[in-house]
């Protein structure tokens, strides 16, 4: 039986590998924590929507620097698996998220969009649930770090889930759901030395990076 690319069940099979705490600890996701707990660090609440929280490890370093996170994650294996780290975690594929209404004051989203059936609906519901004054940041994947078997797939005519976001699309996303950008970065592609990479422009930059991360906010002040 063919599983359905956007299902949970599909992802279902990744849990293990996402189990990775390394893939948290080095490289660009411990980047992506750096940037988002300098970003978050106005006045107001600490609380944290994990949108697409995989096995709970990002959530549970967001708990760990001291913020208030939950997750939710379309794979029902890798919500299980965060549940046995202790954290909150649910069931969503995001059309809607499960919350209320100017719920939590950021959301944090890890290479997620791109994987998504439709990219701005799931940014237009982040945008929903976070306060005014909040933020949202969001990382996606460079094009110096494609899965490239996977974006492969739709030049042969076959099924598949990666959309092939780039970070310039998903500047223009964020700026199309009301959202103000604050700040970028990225985690630089090896093949490129760091005296070029810093003298590029944000858009070539982005290119050049196999991680781009963009925190945006919401129109008035937390309370």
């Amino acid at each position: 039986m063919t599983v359905d690319v956007y299902s949970g069940a599909w992802w279902d099979e990744f849990s293990a590998f996402f189990s990775n705490e390394d893939l948290w600890d080095n490289g660009s996701r411990s980047l992506l924590l750096k940037y988002f707990a300098k970003f978050a660090v106005r006045d107001g609440g600490r609380r944290v929507l994990d949108v697409g929280c995989g096995p709970g490890i990002g959530t549970k370093r967001l708990n760990e620097m001291g913020f208030l996170a939950m997750g939710i994650d379309i794979s029902p294996a890798m919500v299980e698996s965060a549940k046995a780290r202790q954290i909150e975690a649910y069931v969503s594929d995001c059309d809607p998220i499960p919350e209320e209404d100017e719920t939590f004051d950021y959301v944090f989203c890890c290479t997620v969009v791109e994987w998504a059936r439709n990219p701005y609906g799931m940014i237009r519901e982040m945008a929903r649930v976070i306060k005014p004054g909040g933020g949202v940041v969001i990382a996606c994947l460079g094009p110096g770090n494609l899965p490239h078997e996977e974006a492969l797939k739709r030049l042969r005519g076959e099924t598949t889930n990666y959309n092939m976001l780039m970070p310039v699309e998903l500047h223009r996303l964020l700026l199309d759901c009301g959202l103000k950008i604050r700040s970028m970065t990225g985690a630089r592609s090896s093949h490129v030395s760091q005296e070029t990479y810093a003298k590029l422009d944000w858009i070539t930059k982005s290119y050049c990076s196999n991680l781009w991360i963009i925190g945006a906010d919401k129109k008035g002040s937390l309370r």
